[in-house]
């Protein structure tokens, strides 16, 4: 069965990964992009107290340090466990709730981050949002990802993804 996307009939967890790694990539760029025009570029402005505006920084860099460690840390331990799974249609439904977990999760940090920029007029919490929007685009699960992350044959591949994979079959 060939689940290549064009034919319409990918495999569900492929396009749960698809999905939740799009929407929280882009929609964390697109938050990221609005509170830096907001907070640089807009004429309105929120005035908090300054025990105010010390809390949100303060909140905003843990959030961001414990998003960023949580994802570096889950993926040395996941991946290797899942690697380690029993079967295709296991590997990739965990997989999918891994990158699903991950991305969301991220996405919701970003949002209250910039929230918080706009709220206190500070942007020194955009660059933390940043930070957080990089690591979504360094782990971002292309499918030689997938491939190298769940530890896949060219068979289970070309299953998956059709002639969109590229094999390193005859390249010596």
């Amino acid at each position: 069965m060939n689940n290549d996307s064009s034919h319409g009939n990918m495999h569900p967890a492929v396009k749960k990964i698809r999905t939740a790694s799009k929407a929280g990539l882009w929609g964390s760029v697109g938050v990221v992009i609005a509170a830096a025009c907001f907070v640089l570029a807009s004429p309105w402005r929120f005035y908090a107290s300054n025990y105010t505006v010390k809390m949100m920084l303060i909140v905003a860099t843990v959030l961001t340090v414990g998003v960023v460690s949580s994802v570096l840390l889950t993926a040395r331990k996941r991946v290797p466990q899942l690697r380690q799974t029993d079967g295709l249609d296991a590997k990739l439904c965990g997989y999918a709730s891994y990158i699903g977990g991950m991305y969301w999760t991220t996405l919701l940090a970003v949002v209250v981050t910039c929230i918080m920029a706009v709220l206190s007029a500070q942007s020194q919490l955009l660059m933390l949002a940043m930070v957080s929007t990089l690591v979504l685009f360094l782990t971002y699960p292309n499918i030689y990802r997938i491939k190298v992350d769940l530890g896949l044959s060219d068979e289970e591949m070309k299953n998956l993804f059709g002639d969109k994979y590229i094999s390193d079959e005859g390249k010596d």
